[in-house]
């Protein structure tokens, strides 16, 4: 069962990636933005098989000249076994909108992970997501699931991957939102590792929907 529908998972991906490389002109008709995102996160195990993860990320919009976003996330990740993981988490972030106008939100989020590794060097990776975010003029939940093949160039640590998320409100049913992601890692030091990526956003069922195009840099560090 699992090989099929990793193999469909797969076919996914590289479809999606397929369709975005030839885009209907009328995404050019959205509204576009180019954006830079960045996190530094840490890592530390507190029991056995169980880490306490915090990351700080920024948000630029705009073309990278304003701040869309800043936010602190903390969570905790157990491994099951060699498949699966859980985590539960909580995230605040001060958002601003296009006149500037702030806002303060906060998430509440449970994560299922399943990885899985061919041949020593591809690698499939599924998060799946609950999460309820808002304030106190009031929340919504939405489910979100990320697909991640990944492969390691023989002889190096170099990993390149592609990926696709997908948000899906409670409230509506319908796809909000699709990111499409390429990028890599490569470790900088034993416990330090470096991700950079390009994504594309996408937004749907909503009136003005946006297209945003976003350079992507993470460091992590595992204590």
């Amino acid at each position: 069962m699992w090989p099929m529908f990793e193999f469909s998972i797969m076919r996914t991906i590289l479809n999606k990636i397929f369709l975005l490389l030839i885009l209907p002109m009328s995404v050019l008709s959205q509204e576009n933005d180019f954006q830079t995102w960045t996190s530094v996160s840490a890592s530390k195990k507190i029991i056995k098989k169980t880490n306490l993860i915090v990351k700080q990320g920024a948000r630029f919009r705009e073309n990278s000249t304003m701040y869309s976003k800043l936010f602190t996330d903390i969570k905790i990740k157990r491994k099951y076994n060699k498949h699966f993981s859980f985590a539960a988490g909580y995230r605040h972030s001060t958002d601003w909108n296009k006149k500037q106008d702030l806002e303060n939100k906060n998430r509440f989020y449970l994560d299922v992970y399943y990885k899985d590794k061919y041949y020593k060097r591809y690698l499939l990776g599924v998060r799946t997501r609950w999460q309820t975010q808002g304030n106190m003029f009031g929340y919504s939940t939405t489910f979100r699931q990320k697909f991640v093949f990944a492969y390691n160039i023989k002889k190096t640590k170099l990993e390149p991957s592609v990926g696709l998320e997908y948000f899906l409100p409670f409230e509506s049913m319908l796809v909000e939102k699709l990111r499409y992601t390429f990028g890599f890692s490569h470790p900088i030091t034993k416990d330090l590792d470096f991700v950079l990526a390009y994504r594309i956003q996408q937004e749907f069922n909503t009136n003005n929907p946006e297209t945003l195009f976003i350079f992507d840099g993470k460091v992590s560090y595992n204590f």
